[in-house]
């Protein structure tokens, strides 16, 4: 019997989990958007870094309360550089385009260090919040200083003062967390106890709180031993910020290849792959063109799903490493090296942290690869898939589908639509064709055409063959290389 397909908690809309209820798209608008936004001057939001303290006029009046300029510094350079690669994130997105100007004066958004405000970052919305003299405050970016919160310099792709920028960026465009949260020191918000509905994660919203793997994904790079994190907006992200916006639809509008191989237009370092980096967390937006995933490089079992709303899964590690083993990758990576103390908070668990709880246990990790962890926009469209050398898994959509598995025992999930899709590398007896998408179907509505080779599909029990698959490679066997539901 063929895996179960896998499923996202959207494919789920109107049950329930981990009583929360599961919500469709439109509720996920109403719990993102935050109801305001900027309104771009000729389709351009500005943004600037200022280099001396520019917080005036209501930031100063004692009776209002703000504290964040007192302990005002400017972004460092590498802030800067993370802070722009953040907002081309957003900018590919959306219509508008965005713009960095010089001084405050003429930005829609401005960007700041502070000692005296928020314990990591904060952000106003584009509002003046029901009063004209607030106004001075909207889309002000607030971000902890790193010499007093040291992760906001982890600038890299998938680390924490990256996604943070991101984050914020989204409050200053108009988007809210997911729920009415915050953390405070008599209130320490949980999943649980403040998430309102099940897709409240970091799996589907850069703007949540929660981990993935509070949603079933993954959070940590076993490989490195260390949590990473997305770095660009999620699945539900791009949703709300087109619907408030509109889409950008000259975002890669050529033949883009993502991961290995990456082509010239994928200019995200986190989409770009290269032998020894962290896995990496991000979602796909891409305008049109035939595109491709391509995991060539991986030796470890990856899931490559092209059906948009959907996640791939690739990274990691099939066992679990020595300390020496991650500390090397780490090192590969460009990234400091791991404790020992370290290494038993995560594996085993140590008395007084987390309550005793590892990592492993916390997230609920069975495993050591990384699940779930490259989205599809809604409405973006990727034709093609390239699996690495392990056991992969490779699911089609309703396009025309180039799916090669390259070296293992690898699973091509066939879709039933009018498109003829092409397996170009089949080894009969290793792989597998699966065909349990469609209903009803058995092996006695399938046959494999030596001549044309293609696999010859009749889904409704009548003398027509309405779906035929291209197989490179060698012959299909259809009694034993073809999975059915």
């Amino acid at each position: 019997m063929p895996t179960a397909l896998p499923t996202t908690l959207d494919d789920l809309v109107g049950g329930t989990y981990r009583n929360k209820p599961i919500v469709d798209l439109d509720q996920v608008v109403v719990q993102i958007d935050a109801g305001v936004e900027i309104e771009p001057h000729k389709g351009v939001i500005k943004y600037a870094f200022p280099d001396s303290a520019h917080a005036t006029g209501i930031y100063n009046n004692p009776h209002e309360g703000f504290t964040e300029q007192f302990g005002y510094s400017p972004l460092t350079e590498a802030q800067r550089v993370a802070v722009r690669a953040g907002i081309q994130t957003w900018d590919e997105l959306i219509a508008p385009s965005f713009k960095e100007v010089n001084g405050p004066g003429g930005a829609d958004i401005v960007y700041s260090n502070t000692t005296t405000g928020p314990a990591q970052a904060w952000a106003y919305y584009p509002s003046d919040y029901g009063y004209p003299k607030y106004s001075h405050l909207a889309s002000d970016v607030w971000i902890a200083d790193p010499d007093v919160n040291a992760s906001n310099n982890q600038v890299y792709p998938g680390g924490y003062g990256l996604t943070t920028s991101i984050h914020e960026t989204g409050h200053a465009l108009g988007l809210s967390h997911p729920g009415a949260y915050n953390f405070s020191e008599n209130f320490d918000v949980t999943y649980d106890n403040g998430a309102e509905y099940a897709q409240d994660s970091r799996q589907y919203s850069i703007m949540s709180y929660w981990d993935g793997y509070e949603t079933g994904a993954s959070s940590i790079d076993w490989s490195v031993m260390r949590f990473v994190y997305s770095s660009m907006p999620m699945v539900h992200d791009i949703y709300v910020i087109q619907s408030k916006y509109g889409a950008d639809m000259t975002t890669r509008t050529g033949d883009t290849t993502y991961g290995f191989n990456a082509t010239a237009d994928v200019t995200n370092e986190a989409m770009r792959f290269h032998s020894g980096d962290m896995a990496a967390i991000f979602s796909i937006w891409d305008a049109s063109g035939k595109d491709t995933i391509d995991f060539s490089g991986y030796a470890t079992p990856t899931v490559i799903d092209l059906r948009e709303g959907h996640y791939s899964s690739a990274g990691g590690t099939d066992h679990q490493l020595t300390l020496e083993e991650i500390n090397a990758n780490n090192a590969a990576a460009g990234l400091p090296a791991r404790s020992a103390f370290l290494y038993d908070v995560y594996f085993e668990g140590v008395e007084g942290t987390n309550g005793g709880e590892s990592w492993k246990e916390i997230s609920g990790s069975t495993d050591y690869l990384m699940h779930d962890n490259i989205g599809i926009a809604y409405g973006a469209v990727i034709e093609n898939a390239i699996g690495g050398s392990g056991n992969d898994v490779l699911i089609g959509n309703q396009a025309v589908n180039s799916l090669t598995g390259n070296g293992g025992a690898d699973r091509f999930v066939i879709q039933n639509d009018a498109s003829i899709d092409t397996i170009t590398d089949f080894a009969t007896g290793l792989d597998k064709i699966d065909l349990s998408a469609i209903v009803g179907l058995d092996a006695g509505h399938v046959s494999y055409d030596a001549a044309s080779k293609q696999l010859w599909v009749n889904t409704d029990a009548d003398s027509l063959i309405e779906l035929k698959i291209n197989v490179q490679g060698t012959a299909v066997n259809v009694a034993t290389d073809v999975l059915f539901a």
